[in-house]
């Protein structure tokens, strides 16, 4: 998990104390577009983050959460690239997994690059996980288990992109996983799991850890360069180190064309919001993994997600799924 203390200091000293730019949001009433039903991990996130940048963002000013789902994401990340560039629409987008249909070269309604990036809030290490009761009890012996089954939530997600990428690399007897992906979240997968549908999951860290802690989940190796469970060998541990990168991002965003002053004042509002002390009292409360980057570094993380997922382009398509 996140070290809380150290967001507020090192943020306050970016933003300082007063507001920036010359564009107001004064009453204004800004949608944030969540592209996924409600009750997952990008709907809690942005109903905890609204209402401290709310008041970060003017007098008067309403953020409402806007739940879009649809295409793996995809619809909801369209409607905030077409919306007008006026700071009124923006949204939470799902970082690489809504990178992924790009690097494949398929057809989508939006520009990622072209977006105008507010700032990340969340990055979470994925963990590698087995049911307790499978009976398979390591890493080793799940390589050498003959018929592998991921769950996972669907297709353009980050999820199901990081179980791909870990199932080509760590190589298993069964060289040909099959992945059942029709799960609305991870934790109906992680439910699944337990319940016997499949022998494997990856889930973040933050998701998996009450299954975890009830003893129903085993965790065999995490994402990241440290572990972020105490006793559990990170995959760079292990010698794979190409999966340290593996993570689930979670970063706002506005349509492309935003005025720079206006992009100035998002901008640091979130800052503000997110370095707000009572925020970050509740968000380790409620487990969120604060990861805060500016807007400047966000769209930098972007770019490089691209480069990254683009060497395992051919580990992402057509995925043996049920």
């Amino acid at each position: 998990m996140r070290c809380y203390g150290l967001i507020t200091v090192a943020l306050l000293s970016v933003v300082g104390c007063g507001p920036a730019g010359e564009a107001t949001l004064d009453n204004a009433t800004i949608s944030i577009v969540i592209p996924y039903r409600p009750g997952g991990g990008f709907d809690r996130t942005v109903r905890a983050f609204a209402p401290y940048f709310a008041k970060q963002l003017g007098p008067g000013v309403t953020v409402l959460p806007e739940n879009v789902p649809g295409a793996g994401g995809r619809r909801g990340a369209a409607k905030v690239f077409r919306a007008r560039p006026d700071g009124t629409t923006l949204g939470i987008f799902n970082l690489p997994g809504i990178v992924i249909p790009e690097v494949l070269g398929e057809k989508v309604d939006y520009d990622l690059r072209a977006l105008s990036w507010i700032g990340r809030i969340e990055s979470q290490n994925y963990v590698l996980l087995i049911s307790a009761t499978s009976g398979i009890g390591s890493l080793a012996n799940l390589q050498a288990t003959e018929d592998i089954v991921f769950l996972s939530t669907g297709y353009g997600s980050t999820v199901l992109a990081a179980s791909q990428i870990v199932a080509d690399r760590i190589g298993f007897a069964d060289d040909d996983p099959t992945y059942v992906v029709g799960y609305t979240g991870t934790a109906d997968s992680q439910v699944g799991l337990i319940r016997g549908d499949g022998n494997v999951a990856l889930a973040p860290v933050s998701s998996a850890l009450p299954y975890i802690e009830s003893g129903d989940l085993l965790p065999l190796a995490v994402t990241g360069n440290t572990s972020s469970l105490e006793g559990v060998p990170t995959f760079d541990a292990l010698g794979f180190p190409e999966l340290a990168s593996l993570d689930l991002q979670r970063s706002l965003a506005g349509p492309p064309g935003i005025d720079p002053d206006l992009l100035l004042t998002l901008r640091a509002a979130f800052l503000r919001a997110i370095a707000d002390p009572d925020f970050i009292a509740m968000a380790s409360s409620a487990r969120l993994d604060l990861s805060p980057l500016d807007g400047n570094a966000a769209a930098v993380e972007v770019a490089q997600s691209f480069a990254y997922y683009e060497k395992f382009k051919t580990n992402l398509a057509n995925p043996h799924a049920l």
